[in-house]
Protein backbone atom coordinates (compact mmCIF):
# COMPACT_ATOMS: atom_id res chain seq x y z
CA UNK A 1 0.00 0.00 0.00
CA UNK A 2 1.41 3.82 -0.87
CA UNK A 3 2.24 6.12 1.50
CA UNK A 4 -0.66 7.86 3.15
CA UNK A 5 -0.95 11.64 2.18
CA UNK A 6 -3.77 12.62 5.15
CA UNK A 7 -6.88 11.82 5.91
CA UNK A 8 -10.19 13.28 6.05
CA UNK A 9 -13.89 12.34 6.68
CA UNK A 10 -13.29 8.78 6.98
CA UNK A 11 -11.20 8.66 3.72
CA UNK A 12 -7.64 7.69 3.52
CA UNK A 13 -5.40 9.70 0.50
CA UNK A 14 -2.55 7.65 -1.00
CA UNK A 15 -0.28 7.01 -3.84
CA UNK A 16 1.96 4.69 -5.35
CA UNK A 17 5.26 6.46 -6.09
CA UNK A 18 5.83 4.43 -8.89
CA UNK A 19 2.13 3.69 -10.69
CA UNK A 20 2.37 5.91 -13.34
CA UNK A 21 3.69 9.55 -14.04
CA UNK A 22 0.32 11.65 -14.64
CA UNK A 23 -0.45 12.67 -11.48
CA UNK A 24 -3.13 11.51 -9.41
CA UNK A 25 -4.13 10.27 -5.78
CA UNK A 26 -6.67 7.58 -4.78
CA UNK A 27 -9.22 7.77 -2.15
CA UNK A 28 -9.98 4.82 0.14
CA UNK A 29 -12.87 4.29 2.82
CA UNK A 30 -14.52 0.86 3.88
CA UNK A 31 -17.02 1.20 1.45
CA UNK A 32 -14.53 1.15 -1.63
CA UNK A 33 -11.76 3.07 -3.25
CA UNK A 34 -11.55 5.84 -6.40
CA UNK A 35 -8.67 7.00 -7.90
CA UNK A 36 -8.88 10.74 -9.10
CA UNK A 37 -6.41 12.75 -11.97
CA UNK A 38 -5.01 15.79 -10.16
CA UNK A 39 -4.00 17.22 -13.78
CA UNK A 40 -4.45 18.99 -15.84
CA UNK A 41 -7.89 19.11 -14.06
CA UNK A 42 -9.39 16.70 -11.32
CA UNK A 43 -10.99 14.00 -13.00
CA UNK A 44 -12.41 10.61 -11.99
CA UNK A 45 -9.54 8.28 -12.66
CA UNK A 46 -11.96 5.28 -11.24
CA UNK A 47 -14.28 4.13 -8.53
CA UNK A 48 -14.06 0.65 -7.45
CA UNK A 49 -17.74 0.83 -4.58
CA UNK A 50 -18.25 3.92 -3.70
CA UNK A 51 -21.40 6.01 -4.57
CA UNK A 52 -21.61 9.12 -6.75
CA UNK A 53 -22.36 11.17 -4.00
CA UNK A 54 -19.09 9.96 -2.21
CA UNK A 55 -17.71 10.58 -5.49
CA UNK A 56 -18.76 13.69 -6.38
CA UNK A 57 -18.11 15.07 -2.84
CA UNK A 58 -14.65 13.69 -3.13
CA UNK A 59 -14.01 15.56 -6.62
CA UNK A 60 -15.62 18.76 -5.29
CA UNK A 61 -13.12 18.72 -2.42
CA UNK A 62 -10.19 18.35 -4.61
CA UNK A 63 -11.11 21.26 -6.81
CA UNK A 64 -11.39 23.66 -4.42
CA UNK A 65 -7.76 22.50 -3.31
CA UNK A 66 -5.84 22.35 -6.67
CA UNK A 67 -2.31 21.90 -5.98
CA UNK A 68 -0.22 25.00 -7.27
CA UNK A 69 3.69 23.65 -6.23
CA UNK A 70 6.09 23.63 -9.64
CA UNK A 71 7.64 20.71 -7.97
CA UNK A 72 4.48 18.69 -7.82
CA UNK A 73 4.85 14.87 -7.75
CA UNK A 74 8.99 15.17 -7.19
CA UNK A 75 9.92 12.78 -5.16
CA UNK A 76 11.00 14.15 -1.66
CA UNK A 77 13.72 11.89 -0.78
CA UNK A 78 16.71 10.43 -2.35
CA UNK A 79 16.10 7.17 -0.24
CA UNK A 80 12.25 5.38 0.01
CA UNK A 81 11.12 1.91 0.63
CA UNK A 82 8.20 0.71 -1.70
CA UNK A 83 7.40 -2.28 -0.63
CA UNK A 84 7.95 -5.11 1.46
CA UNK A 85 6.89 -8.57 1.62
CA UNK A 86 7.35 -11.63 3.24
CA UNK A 87 10.27 -12.49 0.27
CA UNK A 88 12.05 -8.99 1.18
CA UNK A 89 11.88 -4.95 -0.19
CA UNK A 90 11.75 -2.70 -2.78
CA UNK A 91 14.35 0.36 -2.43
CA UNK A 92 14.04 3.05 -4.59
CA UNK A 93 17.38 5.36 -4.59
CA UNK A 94 16.97 8.31 -6.86
CA UNK A 95 15.66 6.82 -10.13
CA UNK A 96 16.73 3.41 -9.55
CA UNK A 97 14.72 0.38 -8.19
CA UNK A 98 16.34 -2.62 -6.31
CA UNK A 99 15.47 -5.70 -4.50
CA UNK A 100 16.78 -6.66 -1.08
CA UNK A 101 15.86 -10.35 -0.52
CA UNK A 102 16.18 -11.25 2.62
CA UNK A 103 18.33 -14.10 1.15
CA UNK A 104 20.84 -11.81 0.25
CA UNK A 105 20.85 -9.44 2.68
CA UNK A 106 19.67 -11.31 6.11
CA UNK A 107 20.02 -8.30 8.50
CA UNK A 108 15.99 -7.32 7.39
CA UNK A 109 14.68 -10.87 8.03
CA UNK A 110 13.85 -10.20 11.25
CA UNK A 111 13.92 -6.18 11.36
CA UNK A 112 10.73 -4.22 12.25
CA UNK A 113 8.67 -2.52 9.80
CA UNK A 114 9.93 1.16 11.38
CA UNK A 115 13.48 -0.48 11.35
CA UNK A 116 13.53 -0.92 7.03
CA UNK A 117 11.76 2.37 7.00
CA UNK A 118 14.28 3.92 8.64
CA UNK A 119 17.14 4.30 6.00
CA UNK A 120 19.49 7.20 5.04
CA UNK A 121 21.94 7.58 1.72
CA UNK A 122 25.06 9.15 2.99
CA UNK A 123 27.49 10.76 0.51
CA UNK A 124 25.81 9.40 -2.77
CA UNK A 125 26.23 5.56 -2.39
CA UNK A 126 26.03 4.93 1.09
CA UNK A 127 23.02 3.27 2.61
CA UNK A 128 22.72 3.67 6.65
CA UNK A 129 19.75 1.51 8.46
CA UNK A 130 20.72 3.13 12.04
CA UNK A 131 18.43 1.16 13.91
CA UNK A 132 20.23 -2.00 12.72
CA UNK A 133 23.43 -0.48 12.64
CA UNK A 134 23.87 -1.78 8.67
CA UNK A 135 25.30 0.01 6.14
CA UNK A 136 25.29 -0.90 2.70
CA UNK A 137 26.77 0.58 -1.08
CA UNK A 138 24.80 0.52 -3.96
CA UNK A 139 27.26 -1.17 -5.84
CA UNK A 140 26.08 -4.87 -3.22
CA UNK A 141 22.94 -4.06 -4.41
CA UNK A 142 23.10 -4.44 -8.00
CA UNK A 143 25.51 -7.36 -7.70
CA UNK A 144 24.83 -8.93 -4.20
CA UNK A 145 27.16 -12.14 -5.71
CA UNK A 146 30.69 -9.94 -5.22
CA UNK A 147 29.88 -9.38 -2.15
CA UNK A 148 29.85 -12.33 0.08
CA UNK A 149 28.13 -11.96 3.14
CA UNK A 150 28.64 -14.18 6.45
CA UNK A 151 25.46 -14.24 9.05
CA UNK A 152 26.00 -16.16 12.53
Amino acid sequence: MGPTVFKWKGYRFFFFSREERRLHVHAFCPDGEAKFWLEPTVELAGNYGLSQTQVTELKKWWRKRKMTSSTLGASTSQVEVTNIDRFGFWLLVEDREYFLSYADFPWFRNATLGQILDVQLLHGDHLHWPALDVDLSLDSLSRPETFPLIYN
